[in-house]
């Protein structure tokens, strides 16, 4: 979508030239809040699926990428079952695994914990922690218990302007009353 205004740069190129753009999406992974999962897909099946989307055309070397992020997210042994069959956290696992193809140096979270039991949502964001290493993430959730376990620094959005910037320490004080920022 075109800005309706403002600017913005990403991994230091501007989305609004369509060379940078092309390069920016390369340079990232996403992880959206709801999954589309193609009928009859297999985890294989469906990441290879998104490397080809990536423009990874090479089959060996995309068949070999497929392989070292399934087996990143621990889903190996499970790569030629249907992604569709599988329980919710294994699905989130799958659609992980589609987002570190690459190795992307950004990746968007959109909700990762989203519809997962407390269970699984620690096993997840504990996945998370260890794919995330060295990377820039853009998180966003509405699970504080996430932005505390994954996060160093915290961006607070609210009708398009910074309400808030800091540590999720900080951020907890201040949603307890201990206010550790002056507004600017």
């Amino acid at each position: 979508l075109a800005p309706d205004g403002g600017s913005l740069r990403t991994l230091g190129m501007d989305p609004t030239i369509a060379r940078d753009r092309t390069q920016i999406r390369r340079s990232m992974g996403y992880l959206p809040q709801e999954l589309g999962f193609q009928r009859g897909f297999t985890v294989f099946e469906f990441v290879d699926y998104v490397a080809i989307l990536k423009e990874m055309t090479h089959t060996r070397q995309r068949h070999d990428e497929v392989r070292r992020v399934v087996a990143a997210v621990d889903l190996s042994s499970v790569s030629g079952k249907r992604a569709r069959a599988l329980s919710g956290g294994m699905r989130r696992r799958v659609a992980l695994a589609a987002a570190l193809l690459g190795d992307p140096q950004l990746l968007v979270l959109d909700e990762p914990t989203a519809g997962l039991d407390p269970e699984q949502r620690l096993r997840f964001r504990e996945l998370v922690s260890r794919a995330v290493a060295g990377r820039t993430v853009l998180l966003s959730t509405h699970q504080t218990e996430d932005v505390a376990a994954l996060c160093q620094d915290v961006v607070v959005l609210h009708e398009g302007r910074v309400r808030f910037q800091g540590s999720p320490t900080q951020l907890a004080g201040l949603a307890a009353g201990r206010v550790w920022f002056a507004e600017t």
